[in-house]
Formats: structure tokens, C-alpha cells, sequence
């Protein structure tokens, strides 16, 4: 048995318009689109505090109003930082924290699979950079050797 629900929902032409257009771009179908954007709203509802934003790694919960990933909140409190210190120290309110922590605890798949997006994309950058960096010494060292001939 699945955990759908079959909904109809009557939409003003333009907005039926809009989401076709924004399905199209993203290559989904309307219906499943519309439900990712009613669960959203509703979401923002229960999390006022909680931005989703559309990253390289797909929709990413963040701190409202920060730069802050609400998965990366995870990783540092309570593992490294308390709540209270991790607050005071990116200035911002012990209760948003705790909403974001709240927010992880609701959804900890999507959380969990941020982290692993991220990870992976740290993990790539720390080889691109690293070999940047080796073609770069092997370059200037063959540069300096044509000079000093």
C-alpha cells in the first residue's frame, strides 16, 4: 500500500503556468513539483527559522537570514560546541539553533544526505586544489628551468 494520497487542487491559469514551467526546468512532472511545494510550505510553517535554497547539491535546509547549513549545525552541536557557545560565537539566538536542531530532528534522511553531499564536496575540492597546486609547482619548476638556460 503506498503512503500517496491522491488531491485536487484547482490553481489560478498562471500558477498552473508557473509550475509547468518550473517542472519543465527541473525535469519533474507538475503533480510531483506542486507536492514538493505544498510540503515546503508547510514545512516553513512548523520551521519558521528554516530557508530551503537551491544549491549545487540540490534543496539544502539553511538558518534563516545565515550561511549557516542546518547540517552543518548538526555536526558542531552538540559533538563539538554547546548550544549556547555555538549561538554566542556566529551571533546568533540559542532558539534559532535549537530550531535548527528541532528541524534536523524532523527530517533526519534529508539532513544525513546533506552532509553527505557535502562531504563529497569538500572531499572534491581538497583533490582539485591539490592537484591545482602540483601542476602548478611542476609548471613554475619547468618555467624556471627554460629561463635559466
Amino acid at each position: 500500500m503506498s503512503d500517496k494520497a491522491v488531491i485536487t487542487l484547482r490553481l489560478p491559469k498562471g500558477i498552473k503556468r508557473d509550475v509547468e514551467r518550473l517542472a519543465a526546468r527541473f525535469g519533474h512532472k507538475p503533480a510531483q513539483l506542486g507536492a514538493r511545494l505544498i510540503e515546503e510550505g508547510l514545512r516553513r510553517r512548523h520551521f519558521p527559522q528554516i530557508d530551503l535554497r537551491e544549491t549545487s547539491s540540490g534543496r539544502v535546509a539553511f538558518l534563516a537570514g545565515t550561511r549557516l547549513a542546518v547540517h552543518w549545525i548538526v555536526e558542531m552541536v552538540p559533538r563539538k560546541l554547546s548550544v549556547e557557545t555555538f549561538a554566542h560565537e556566529y551571533g546568533q539566538a540559542a532558539e534559532r539553533i535549537r530550531a535548527a536542531l528541532a528541524y534536523a530532528k524532523a527530517f533526519p534522511e534529508e539532513i544525513e544526505s546533506d552532509h553527505a553531499h557535502a562531504q563529497a564536496n569538500r572531499k572534491w575540492i581538497e583533490a582539485t586544489d591539490a592537484a591545482s597546486r602540483i601542476a602548478n609547482h611542476s609548471h613554475s619548476k619547468s618555467r624556471g628551468k627554460a629561463e635559466s638556460r
